[in-house]
């Protein structure tokens, strides 16, 4: 039987079998000899120990990916609050305030785990801001209208006097 040496480069160790080798983890690397070879070598060179590294060639090492949190925090949906205060104020007050409860809600729902919910207040805060700005230029659009006739009819008939 073959008894083989190794060293670590500052001492030397063995004799081993090729047995006793695999329980040394030596490294492809590493430098061998055995009775016979004129000088040291790295064992991948050596025939007879390729037995000991088959295994290692299949052996991927885990590959480190860098820290990422398990669920990225989610930012709470749009609340629409200073729109619907804005629509209060200039536009159409009922719809304004329809706009402002659900306004609230949004990110007291986001914040209880009440995800669906806080989605859904949301998008009624925005249907209630979007239908209070149309009505709000609908109304300012008839009054202007209204203002322009008024006008008209007033110098219409003081021409006629």
């Amino acid at each position: 039987m073959e008894q083989y040496y190794y060293t670590d480069g500052k001492e030397r160790f063995g004799p081993f079998t090729l047995d006793q080798l695999r329980g040394r983890n030596i490294g492809l690397e590493t430098l061998v000899w055995k009775e016979g070879m004129p000088d040291w070598v790295a064992a991948k060179n050596v025939s007879d120990l390729e037995s000991l590294f088959q295994a290692a060639d299949n052996f991927q090492p885990p590959i480190p990916s860098p820290y990422t949190q398990p669920y990225p925090p989610e930012a709470p949906p749009k609340n629409w609050l200073i729109e619907s205060i804005l629509i209060t104020i200039f536009c159409c007050l009922p719809l304004g305030i329809v706009g402002i409860i659900n306004a609230t809600k949004v990110e007291t729902l986001w914040n209880t785990g009440q995800r669906d919910a806080a989605l859904k207040a949301s998008q009624e805060a925005g249907k209630w801001v979007k239908i209070g700005f149309i009505a709000g230029i609908v109304v300012i659009g008839l009054y202007l209208l209204l203002v322009f006739f008024g006008i008209m009819a007033g110098i219409g008939s003081g021409m006629s006097q």
